[in-house]
């Protein structure tokens, strides 16, 4: 069945699968692309950004208040992170070259 692509092009880097995945449901999953270091890196930096312990400027926190009664005020609750460009160690998951 041919791909009829409408967000991605023709490259060497995801299969046809891959990219039919994406036209489907708006996301791919690719294991292991960034390291668990990293990603424990930034699941750290998250969490800080969620408990207020760092505050970056303009930085937004969205949560899913229906959450709230079984994980009262923890990150658990966020569903979002929005506009922080500011925080050096989050942002830096945007520039691997990975990703």
């Amino acid at each position: 069945v041919p791909v009829c692509p409408s967000y991605t092009l023709d490259n060497d880097l995801l299969s046809t699968e891959q990219r039919q995945f994406y036209e489907d449901n708006g996301y791919l999953v690719i294991r292991n692309l960034v390291s668990d270091e990293d990603i424990e890196r930034f699941r750290k930096e998250f969490t800080r950004i969620c408990k207020r312990e760092v505050k970056p400027p303009g930085v937004m926190i969205m949560k899913d208040e229906s959450l709230r009664s079984q994980f009262g005020q923890s990150e658990k609750v966020v569903n979002k992170v929005q506009d922080f460009q500011e925080d050096e160690e989050l942002f830096r998951y945007c520039t691997l070259p990975e990703v």
